[in-house]
Order: C-alpha cells, then sequence, then structure tokens
C-alpha cells in the first residue's frame, strides 16, 4: 500500500514576488521511496531530471513555473535523495504511483535526457494522465542507432568504471553530457559544471541498479504517433548527434509536434540558458 510520508518545510526562494511555501515529503513505491518537492497552484506539472543528475537540475524553473503552475519536481528511484531496493522497476511507473500518491490525475511532464524517455514511456503508458510534453535532449527506449560519438564515450566510461576512481566516471559524464563533444571544459559556465559535479557525485546508487530499469515495452520509438497531446522537443545546437537525431524523429513522427533549437548549448540546455529554455516552455504551456 502507497502512503505518503509528508514533510512541510517553508523555503525562502529568492523572487521579486516574496517565497514560495515548497512542500516535501516522500512516496513510498514498490521496491522504493521516491522523494518530491511541490509548489504553486493551478494546473499541474511535473520536472524529471536527467540520468545520475537529481532534482536540483530544475533550481532555474522550480520557481518560475509555480508563479503559474502547481509544480512537482523529484528524485527518480536511485538518484538524489530517492532509496531504491536491488529490484526490477519500471521508472514510468514509478511516475504513475508518484501522480496518484499526489492526487493528481494529469500533469504537463517536462523532462530532461533520461527524464525525457521516461516521460514519453509513461505518455504511452497512461495517455490520459498527461495533458503536454516538453522532451529536452531526450532519450528514447527503443533508439539504438548509436554513433562513432557515443560509442566513444561508452568506451571511454567503462573504462573509468573498471578501475574503481568515482571521480574518474563522474569526470567522464560531465565531459560528454555537460560540456559536450564540440567543447572544452573551459569552455563552459563552471557554475553549471560545478552543479553538474556536485550531482553526479551523489549518483552512485543508481550505477548499480542501472541495469534493473525496465522501460516501455513495446518501446516508444515504434509508437510515437499514438501521442495525442501538445508536445514540446527542445534540445541544443550542439548536443551529441545521437539526439539531435531523436529530437527529429519525435518531431517527425509526434503528431504536431514543435521542435525548438537553442543555439550554442549542449545537453543541459535549461541550466545553461535559463531564461531562454524558461521562455520557450512558458511560451508553450500558455497556448494549452
Amino acid at each position: 500500500m502507497r502512503r505518503v510520508l509528508p514533510v512541510v518545510l517553508l523555503l525562502t526562494l529568492g523572487c521579486s514576488r516574496g517565497p514560495l511555501d515548497v512542500k516535501s515529503g516522500y512516496v513510498d513505491v514498490e521496491g522504493a521511496r521516491l522523494y518530491y518537492e511541490e509548489a504553486g497552484q493551478g494546473t499541474p506539472l511535473v520536472m524529471i531530471h536527467g540520468g545520475f543528475l537529481d532534482r536540483r537540475m530544475w533550481d532555474d524553473q522550480f520557481q518560475a513555473f509555480a508563479r503559474r503552475n502547481r509544480v512537482i519536481r523529484y528524485d527518480v528511484r536511485a538518484h538524489g535523495l530517492s532509496q531504491s531496493d536491488s529490484v526490477a522497476f519500471a521508472d514510468h511507473e514509478d511516475l504513475l504511483s508518484l501522480m496518484e500518491a499526489l492526487h493528481v490525475p494529469s500533469a504537463a511532464i517536462i523532462g530532461l535526457s533520461m527524464g525525457g524517455g521516461i516521460a514519453a514511456d509513461f505518455a504511452l503508458a497512461h495517455p490520459e494522465r498527461v495533458s503536454a510534453l516538453v522532451l529536452v535532449g531526450p532519450g528514447l527506449s527503443g533508439y539504438s542507432l548509436w554513433s562513432e560519438e557515443v560509442a566513444s564515450y561508452v568506451e571511454q566510461l567503462t573504462a573509468a568504471l573498471e578501475t574503481g576512481d568515482f571521480s574518474a566516471v563522474t569526470e567522464t559524464f560531465a565531459r560528454w553530457w555537460c560540456d559536450g563533444p564540440h567543447r572544452t571544459p573551459s569552455q563552459v559556465d563552471p557554475a553549471v559544471r560545478q552543479r553538474v559535479l556536485d550531482m553526479l557525485a551523489g549518483s552512485g546508487q543508481r550505477w548499480r541498479y542501472y541495469g534493473l530499469a525496465r522501460p516501455l515495452d513495446p518501446p516508444a520509438i515504434e509508437r510515437l504517433g499514438d501521442i495525442n497531446v501538445p508536445t514540446l522537443a527542445v534540445v541544443g545546437s550542439i548536443d551529441v548527434s545521437d539526439v539531435l537525431e531523436i529530437v527529429d524523429i519525435i518531431a517527425e513522427r509526434v503528431p504536431g509536434a514543435r521542435k525548438v533549437v537553442i543555439p550554442d548549448v549542449a545537453h543541459m540546455v535549461s541550466m545553461e540558458k535559463p531564461e531562454e529554455f524558461n521562455r520557450v516552455v512558458l511560451e508553450f504551456l500558455s497556448r494549452l
């Protein structure tokens, strides 16, 4: 039986309109406890972070979006403050359990990278629960046409994992998914890069359970034409080529999907250019 363990916090989030009341707590799901935070009122909006990061990647969006929506951000199982047992799981089903526990009948879902893949899977598995999708540099279940670029990353990451040096693992991840394949670390805002490294430092639990995650079956790539809600696909112009291709696939196959390319940023679009990202997303949501 699912239950919510409420922990109510009042956080002063710097904003010209004053502080936001933020509620936080845990939701028990099968084999895990999911940590969440929520603020604001109105149409629900759920934010899903990228793989091996956590809810804090949305710091530049959380208060801004909560001025017009009920915004919920959470740590995916085995990320951040969320916990997990060593059991098989499906991230999109965890999202359903979270929404049920928080009495959210349907929501607009924003997801970056892994979070985008979870959002797409969820929209196909539970279409009645989704009012809109914002897929940011998303993953996509069933996509397998990996480039030499990504093969090189996997090779480097595997080598780092085999050394047992977790700092080498996080640096390899940041090099590809924060800096991107076309920039050096010195070309990235050091504050953004440090935020990514800080989140990665706490991601050890997910690395252990990574192989236990079950994506949608049949996968999303085979069913994109079945997504029938307004969909926005956002990507940085210098992201990994595979991600750029996934966004093109979504734009072509999801009926009515809109694509926006934000120039001169790689994978962490919402962190590197928050003002532009927020403008694009809020404009999209305002039309719903």
